[in-house]
């Protein structure tokens, strides 16, 4: 850390501390509600009178008391940079003499250290409590290493949390509608600890180490995407502007006329629109330019495959293998009708896993072709279980359509992918807002031209040929 990074953090911190109202709360988060955390945790021991149920509970009440003052750094953090506009302190701020990147993370850092220090003081005291007060019995249940899971949840949903609310702070001119746009950060974190509740309940502790994970990239994106939008000249000059509907409209139909790189404004966009430009000139434009999204949406792909692959040794669900036993091998009549059910399923699972995208940063689209491919991953592990040949298996139920499903699924994801992006850093000339048109649109473009042709010659296939091969190979 550097100097001016350390005046920043002392700066933010000496205001914090010495601001009551701030530490009140935050006092109270810390040895108030982890003990009464505990005290519900001893009457759960008293009125279920079962050590091995309320041994499950235990985990989770160690991650909400770390959550509870972790998600009170949304407050710091959504003021750093538009709490300072609005009391007249940021032009001094930002005329120290350092770079907008030490500046960017010294208020990151200064915003996540006291929540961060209250969550794990508060884990300490839920765990000295219960340490204290509960029966022998709970506590030799007890597994330390989940205990130790817990921890490094907490501290990377608070790393989460704090680079979201700072991004939008640098990107509002009120702190109203930061507090407004700060739903966006806590609500899917609230979602998280109840999903995380579920998988400590089911005691699959592999689940929580995926959800770490993902966390972890999350926060890795959401840090260096602040970092890379960051520019003090813009937040000096950013100013109260409504939303204009017709000027979003004239941007949307400028990037659907003429492809061109992200960052190129829409008065540059002169040619009309030409079908012809789109398949010789701007697809390979495009693709070229989406390389990322492209990697990442394959990476799906193959984790989604060894998972599947993986994931039948962990889930041998006798529906499952009774569904499977009946129904592989004896595929439906071919019919156009059955083509035409499965080219809707497919376009529609394309649309929604994409515009999802805009308010869930991508996931969505990352997750229709890992889901697709560990479903191949499992059936194909099956086979293999069952003395079948799993080739056989990829040959028929796989090559004919999916030569062709399979790429338009995985360019579908880069789309929307890049939708999900498009939200959390703009390249230099692009606002966010055009930015995501520009994303929109390549995604409506490439889905009429290229997606929606392509998804139903290969729904032709799956709906005529692939039955019949279904049959030839399996007799």
């Amino acid at each position: 850390m550097t100097l001016s990074m350390r005046l920043v953090v002392r700066r933010e911190m000496r205001d914090s501390l010495t601001d009551w109202r701030m530490m009140f709360p935050i006092v109270t988060l810390t040895f108030v509600v982890p003990l009464l955390i505990v005290a519900a945790a001893l009457a759960a021991i008293d009125f279920i009178d079962d050590d091995r149920s309320v041994a499950r509970l235990v985990p989770f009440g160690l991650l909400l008391a770390g959550f509870l003052p972790a998600s009170f750094s949304l407050i710091t953090a959504l003021e750093s940079f538009v709490g300072e506009k609005e009391r007249n302190t940021l032009e001094s701020l930002l005329a120290t003499p350092m770079s907008d990147g030490e500046l960017y993370l010294g208020k990151l850092i200064a915003a996540l250290t006291l929540p961060l220090l209250s969550a794990l003081m508060a884990m300490g005291t839920y765990l000295i409590a219960l340490g204290t007060l509960s029966p022998p019995e709970i506590i030799a249940q007890l597994n330390p290493r989940l205990l130790w899971l817990m921890l490094a949840l907490i501290v990377v949903k608070a790393i989460v949390m704090v680079a979201g609310a700072v991004i939008i702070s640098t990107h509002t001119t009120t702190i109203r509608a930061a507090n407004l746009l700060a739903s966006f950060v806590l609500v899917p974190m609230s979602v998280v600890v109840q999903l995380e509740a579920l998988v400590i309940i089911a005691q699959q502790r592999y689940l929580l180490w995926n959800i770490f994970w993902a966390l972890l990239v999350i926060a890795f994106m959401l840090v260096r995407s602040g970092m890379n939008s960051f520019n003090r000249e813009a937040i000096l000059s950013r100013e109260h502007a409504g939303f204009d509907v017709r000027r979003s409209w004239w941007s949307f139909r400028q990037f659907l006329r003429e492809y061109r790189p992200a960052g190129v404004p829409p008065e540059a966009r002169t040619l009309p629109f030409s079908a012809r430009r789109f398949y010789r000139h701007e697809l390979p434009a495009l693709l070229h330019d989406y390389r990322a999204p492209l990697a990442v949406a394959f990476i799906g792909a193959m984790s989604g495959l060894i998972f599947g692959l993986a994931a039948f040794g962990e889930y041998r669900a006798a529906w499952l293998d009774s569904f499977l036993r009946s129904n592989i091998g004896d595929p439906p009549p071919p019919s156009p009708a059955l083509a035409l059910a499965i080219a809707a399923n497919n376009l529609r699972v394309a649309v929604l896993s994409n515009l999802l995208s805009m308010v869930s940063f991508g996931v969505f689209a990352f997750l229709v072709p890992t889901a697709a491919f560990a479903q191949i991953g499992y059936v194909a592990a099956w086979h293999a279980a069952h003395g079948l040949n799993p080739s056989t298996f990829v040959l028929a139920y796989v090559v004919p359509h999916g030569l062709i499903e399979l790429p338009v699924f995985l360019l579908s994801s880069a789309l929307g992918i890049r939708i999900g992006a498009a939200l959390l850093y703009a390249p230099r000339g692009f606002s966010i807002g055009q930015n995501l048109l520009w994303s929109l649109a390549n995604f409506i473009k490439t889905l009429l031209l290229l997606i929606l042709p392509l998804t139903l010659l290969a729904a032709l296939i799956e709906g005529l040929i692939t039955p019949q091969i279904i049959r030839l190979l399996y007799g």
